[in-house]
């Protein structure tokens, strides 16, 4: 079995989760854990694709899509404080989300190719969310929030860092393949992606270990 260097960072991440379980519990990030299991899972699976005689990997990414977004938003309605009214319209533009993905899947990008369409959507959702959430946090704590000792700002910090590359990197996929833009003859996505999800994953570690001193939310 093939693991790639960044995955390594992804199952630290899980595990530091699974040790600071109950600080993530008394932040309302528990679901992290089913979230980084679905990661390892995908990641360990997509890597070593060849090994169980498949053309690709692209059906195991379009499935991680379809099974990681509902934790990504339950974590999201977690960090936003949302009023009543304010989780009704949440849940809806969720359900749309998720709607259009389930579309995506099933009829129009389809199950072998890779559902772009629907990562887009899902990193423009994270990426509004997470901002927001990084609002609120300066908004609902201006004088007494230690940045540096918040879960919340680390791990949306991360999440609007991520979805941004990601955007970026995909807006500009046919640009890169045409060009033949390389680093370390790599094309820029394989050079540029590992680094990014090693920096995200152990971002992730330091926020779960801050969990563990974080006041009940």
């Amino acid at each position: 079995m093939h693991i790639a260097w960044f995955e390594y960072f992804q199952i630290i991440s899980l595990c530091v989760a699974i040790y600071c379980w109950k600080g993530l519990k008394t932040c309302s990030l528990l679901a992290f854990i089913p979230f980084l299991v679905i990661v390892n899972i995908t990641e360990l699976t997509a890597r070593n694709y060849l090994a169980f005689g498949w053309a690709s990997n692209y059906s195991v990414y379009n499935l991680y899509l379809l099974f990681s977004t509902p934790f990504l938003f339950y974590l999201a309605g977690k960090m936003l404080f949302l009023t009543r009214k304010e989780s009704v319209i949440f849940f809806i533009v969720c359900v749309l989300c998720m709607l259009l993905v389930i579309a995506n899947f099933g009829f129009v990008q389809g199950y072998t190719q890779f559902n772009t369409y629907s990562l887009c959507v899902i990193e423009i959702m994270v990426i509004v969310f997470s901002g927001l959430c990084l609002v609120r946090l300066t908004v609902f704590d201006e004088k007494e929030l230690n940045f540096m000792k918040e879960p919340y700002f680390w791990i949306n910090s991360l999440n609007l860092f991520f979805g941004l590359i990601l955007l970026v990197v995909l807006g500009l996929q046919s640009y890169i393949l045409i060009n033949h833009i390389e680093i370390a003859h790599k094309n820029l996505y394989n050079a540029i992606l590992p680094v990014v999800n090693a920096i995200v994953y152990l971002g992730y570690s330091y926020a779960f270990i801050l969990c563990r001193t974080q006041r009940t939310r």
